[in-house]
């Protein structure tokens, strides 16, 4: 687990995270479950969090039940989703928590394998999936704000992900793992631990000048939408890194008033209520055992 988590971090509050945090939407469900072969009996969301994702699927699912170390988090979860199951159990313990061999028709991750070791995790995941169970993955990486061009853009790289500020926070491998969207190793990995039928989508891909690919066609996994920058604020205010950066600065001014304050002047963007459209880059891997 990395020096940073949602576990490290005291305080961290849960229940922000839960009602700023976006959902995904139904075209990667879709996705997903027409992907999947077989059965729909038992499905397991690994680092389920406040259970945003365990909820999705768990109508398709006779069983779902979603896993996550944080107690936090799985208190949030319990109350938000009382009719479903979850359990402390991280994503590189399944077997050693009681989860059987070959038990489980699918297995999920939405925004929370960067935590995970993912030599064990995999290992893991691969142990408890049933022959041709799916495996499928899934993150949103950053928003773009799609009116506002290459300030914004750079902006969000230089709070979140350099060292100058919050990304300090953040191991080379999840640095990694995000801007590459999915890590250079990652089909390495897969291929290590015996998955096969690998598909994966990239959606605004940046190049490395900043700038976006151009979506010729409407992908499956396509967040978009407005927000404002109260509510980006918040958003801000949600990340364990974020967390980690007023622990270790509290006679500093607030991180994320900095950032907005910024994020005005130089975008131009004169009111906190203004609705700013937004695209998100994300990715998401689907394979089977």
């Amino acid at each position: 687990m990395p020096e940073t988590s949602y576990l490290t971090v005291k305080n961290f509050d849960s229940e922000r995270y839960h009602e700023v945090r976006p959902s995904y939407p139904q075209s990667l469900i879709n996705k997903i479950m027409g992907y999947h072969e077989g059965p729909c009996k038992e499905l397991i969301d690994i680092g389920c969090g406040t259970g945003i994702s365990t909820t999705l699927f768990a109508k398709h699912f006779e069983h779902a039940v979603g896993l996550d170390p944080s107690e936090s988090m799985l208190t949030v979860a319990k109350e938000k989703y009382p009719e479903l199951d979850f359990e402390s159990i991280g994503g590189e313990e399944l077997t050693a928590k009681g989860i059987k061999k070959e038990s489980m028709d699918m297995v999920i991750g939405a925004e929370a394998l960067h935590w995970c070791d993912l030599d064990k995790a995999f290992n893991e995941i691969n142990q408890v999936l049933r022959s041709s169970g799916t495996f499928a993955f899934w993150f949103y990486v950053q928003p773009e704000f799609i009116e506002l061009g290459r300030a914004a853009h750079d902006l969000y790289v230089k709070y979140c992900w350099t060292d100058e500020y919050m990304g300090k926070y953040l191991t080379e491998y999840q640095r990694n793992f995000f801007t590459t969207f999915g890590g250079t190793d990652i089909n390495g990995k897969f291929a290590k631990y015996g998955f096969k039928d690998i598909y994966h989508e990239i959606v605004n891909e940046f190049k490395d000048d900043g700038t976006l690919f151009t979506n010729k066609t409407e992908p499956s996994f396509l967040m978009k939408g407005e927000i404002n920058l109260n509510d980006f604020k918040k958003f801000v205010q949600s990340w364990s890194l974020y967390t980690s950066w007023v622990r270790d600065h509290p006679d500093e001014p607030d991180i994320a008033d900095k950032f907005i304050s910024e994020f005005q002047e130089q975008c131009h963007v004169k009111s906190m209520t203004e609705p700013l459209k937004i695209e998100w880059a994300t990715f998401y891997y689907m394979c089977r055992k």
